[in-house]
């Protein structure tokens, strides 16, 4: 199967993966801060995140890869892709296990995914090296060390889960399991589309940021009228307001960059104001992956902000 081949289905990627902070620019070679994300659901609940690293560009594609592959293969093996708490099987229980340290009996049934680390690295762009294998692994490492914690109504329960788990089995393959808010979108869960093949296509680790954020919250056929500035202060939230001058000017400049490529992207348009401070970004309606390149001058929107949830129904 082929690259191209490969990234035509979307992924579907969990609304509070897309719209928190749960992936963050990260400085190149900086020691990586601590991760602390809240995001709100609905009905006063939070999820919480929390792990000893901050989670970047490259995990971030991992774990769309991971995602692309769990919904394939589910869609192929229905019920055998899955794993409960009653789950009787050698590896799916010890996955369970890893996952839910206090056995997990109330939650509900959870994904895996059965894949090769050649399979990982083609699916997230990249060759099969062994240097490239090692980061693929730190990658994973870190996204299983992240605790998700569920508070409703401001109590916080004492269960712990983890966002992911992974072992390699007796046939030197590796398998995972999703936490169960990661593939409820496959439980007629919501869920935004976004297409690796789109991602793949830009020049920087930030525009594939924006991408992933703008893929979350813009429906196709929709578009959204946003500020640079607002766009600056969600991606860096801790230190935006208070950076020195030069970094805020130097990641506006990257920002607008950002949205220029994803505006060169055959199903998305793109304009920015006269004082390029306000952006207007329209998603396509019809998005199926595209082959060919991109188009360079896309139509112009009508600059009036539209219906931009992009949450889709299971169906």
């Amino acid at each position: 199967m082929s690259a191209s081949d490969i990234h035509r289905a979307p992924v579907r990627y969990l609304p509070a993966a897309g719209l928190s902070t749960l992936f963050r620019p990260l400085a190149k070679g900086a020691i990586r801060p601590v991760l602390n994300v809240g995001y709100e659901l609905g009905a006063g609940g939070t999820l919480h995140f929390s792990a000893r690293e901050a989670l970047g560009v490259p995990e971030q594609t991992l774990l769309l890869a991971i995602l692309q592959l769990a919904g394939e293969q589910y869609a192929d093996l229905g019920k055998i892709a899955t794993v409960g708490a009653h789950d009787c099987r050698g590896l799916p229980s010890r996955l369970w296990s890893e996952m839910y340290p206090d056995g997990g009996v109330s939650m509900p049934a959870t994904v895996m995914v059965r894949t090769t680390w050649k399979a990982l690295n083609l699916r997230c762009g990249s060759g099969d090296g062994g240097s490239i294998t090692a980061m693929r692994r730190a990658c994973l490492q870190r996204l299983c060390e992240v605790v998700v914690w569920e508070e409703e109504q401001g109590r916080r329960r004492t269960r712990q889960s983890f966002l992911m788990v992974w072992m390699e089995g007796d046939d030197r393959r590796v398998h995972l399991a999703l936490n169960h808010r990661l593939a409820s979108v496959f439980f007629d869960g919501q869920y935004a589309k976004l297409w690796m093949q789109e991602r793949q296509r830009l020049p920087s680790d930030l525009a594939m940021l924006v991408h992933a954020f703008l893929s979350t919250c813009i429906r196709p056929g929709n578009q959204l009228k946003i500020g640079i500035h607002t766009l600056a202060e969600r991606f860096w939230p801790q230190d935006h307001a208070t950076a020195p001058e030069g970094t805020r000017r130097r990641r506006l400049v990257e920002l607008r960059q950002s949205l220029s490529a994803i505006g060169r992207l055959g199903h998305w348009t793109v304009l920015l104001d006269t004082q390029r401070d306000m952006a207007v970004v329209q998603r396509k309606e019809s998005q199926k992956a595209q082959v060919g390149p991109a188009s360079v001058t896309p139509p112009r929107p009508e600059d009036v902000p539209g219906n931009v949830s992009a949450l889709f129904a299971n169906s």
